[in-house]
């Protein structure tokens, strides 16, 4: 059983489409019962994006709310940085992406990096709203990183799909 680490961009998604806490509050729950079973993490760095966040913003008061363990401390951890630094390494040896590119990858506030560096020390699956971009120069994708550093990702739907049941329900009013 593979364990997850959650990217920013799910609870950023998540909240401004199609899981809105007004009317798909079981997305979130779903979220906290696999945190509860051990199987759903994010990282120290995604909890800075969201706390980012305007003060009244749902997803960033979700993250207060959930238990702290559910973000894994990923820059004080030497053996996490260690393949950080790997994942760095990897993306400034790439010919393919401009320099703007790797700036962008490498810097400290953009958890990417950090998430790869994770998985790869824990043997996590990356949950993402990304898409893979293999031919991209101008950006670095997190899938297509993880993926040349050895970690899976998934996407969100395709996570819910098979660890998740149907709980939408109508409400009439």
């Amino acid at each position: 059983m593979s364990n997850f680490l959650f990217d920013t961009n799910v609870f950023i998604q998540a909240k401004n489409l199609h899981y809105q806490f007004s009317f798909c509050k079981g997305f979130w729950d779903w979220v906290s019962e696999g945190h509860a079973y051990g199987l759903f993490y994010s990282s120290r760095k995604v909890y800075a994006e969201l706390m980012d966040g305007h003060a009244d913003d749902e997803a960033r008061a979700w993250a207060k709310a959930i238990p702290s363990s559910f973000f894994l401390e990923d820059s004080k951890i030497e053996a996490v940085m260690e393949k950080y630094t790997q994942v760095i390494r990897w993306a400034y040896q790439s010919p393919q992406y401009t320099d703007a590119a790797k700036a962008e990858f490498a810097q400290e506030k953009i958890a990417d990096a950090f998430l790869i560096a994770l998985a790869k020390h824990g043997g996590y699956t990356i949950v993402t709203q990304e898409k893979s971009s293999p031919d991209a120069k101008k950006k670095i994708f997190l899938p297509d990183a993880a993926k040349a550093n050895g970690v899976k990702t998934v996407l969100v739907f395709d996570l819910l799909n098979s660890r998740a049941t149907s709980t939408f329900q109508l409400a009439v009013v």
